[in-house]
């Protein structure tokens, strides 16, 4: 494989910074990194615990097709990871700003790399999970990979219309392309979202403070550093033609996730430290969703227990309030 130089849109956020880190730990790629607005500070603690000697930081607004025309051509980018995107509450209060970012952001982008004429190798779109409908709408069991979508906001809807304007890439270019379509996020880099409250616990227990998971149901939960090996491998690995995945995930109910939260908080020695609750809210967003198509295509995509990656997670939110960078 020749030397490759991937830029990774939204590459500040959970998932671009994690894609990023596990990029340049296990591969020679250089990585490019766009975001609405960059600064050294910034830079420096989202990725303060890799080598940045292979990251290039540039500031790019997918909203700008002529500035993405230029960072391709004059990085010499030859695969893609595409990020970038207000995530729900920002899509539901700001619903054209929204449009603008996550679906004309992504044709932006499309359009810039067909414009390009660079030999792209690859291009990732980060779907999500938020494309099918509540759980209740699919049988028991395990729902396929590939069930109707009845996305229920926005912010879902332009998900599923990325994925389309996506294919249609794939389907104008040959390009391989890839549709991602990730679950609940946990762990080092979530801060955002309807969902990231089962970090904010593991937070709150890293400075010891009082904290109510607002909501009691099952999801499908995965660890952000995971979601970012399984995008990497997607980004590197053989792969041909256009494909829909969801990434591995374990379904878990909300008590599941905090009575380890406990036992590991517990082995660590910071059992004074739990105070954590559960409220009464049912969220009705999917779960029990397939993968194993996903593993099946590639079968090196990190997949760390529960209670690993919960520790790792506290270990690292231990460090950020000793730091100063997590507040009471």
């Amino acid at each position: 494989m020749n030397r490759q130089n991937i830029l990774v849109t939204g590459g500040y956020g959970c998932i671009g910074a994690e894609t990023t880190k596990w990029l340049l730990r296990n591969s020679d790629a250089s990585v490019v990194i766009c975001s609405r607005s960059v600064s050294a500070e910034r830079t420096e603690r989202v990725f303060h615990d890799v080598d940045q000697k292979r990251l290039t930081v540039l500031k790019a607004d997918v909203t700008d097709q002529s500035a993405l025309l230029g960072l391709l051509i004059e990085q010499k980018i030859t695969r893609v990871v595409h990020l970038a995107a207000l995530q729900t509450p920002d899509c539901n209060a700001h619903r054209d700003f929204g449009l603008q970012v996550n679906l004309a952001g992504t044709q932006n982008l499309i359009e810039a790399m067909k414009a390009s004429g660079l030999p792209l190798e690859r291009f990732i779109f980060a779907s999500s999970v938020a494309v099918y409908g509540p759980r209740a709408a699919y049988p028991e069991g395990r729902v396929s990979m590939l069930a109707e979508p009845k996305p229920v906001n926005v912010y879902g809807a332009w998900k599923l219309a990325g994925e389309n304007i996506s294919r249609f890439f794939y389907e104008e270019t040959d390009i391989p392309t890839l549709s991602l379509r990730p679950g609940v996020l946990y762990g080092p880099g979530r801060d955002a979202g309807l969902t990231a409250s089962p970090t904010t616990a593991l937070k709150q227990i890293a400075l010891g403070q009082p904290y109510e998971i607002p909501f009691r149901s099952r999801q499908d939960y995965l660890f952000a550093p995971d979601v970012g090996g399984a995008i990497g491998n997607a980004v590197l690995e053989p792969f041909d033609g256009y494909g829909v995945f969801t990434l591995p995930s374990r379904t878990l109910a909300t008590e599941e996730i905090v009575e380890t939260m406990r036992q590991v908080a517990t082995d660590m020695g910071l059992a004074e430290q739990f105070k954590i609750t559960i409220g009464s809210e049912e969220v009705p967003f999917i779960c029990d969703l397939e993968y194993a198509p996903f593993v099946s295509a590639f079968p090196d995509t990190p997949h760390t227990p529960l209670d690993q990656a919960l520790r790792t997670s506290l270990e690292v939110f231990l460090d950020q309030a000793q730091r100063g960078w997590i507040e009471k």
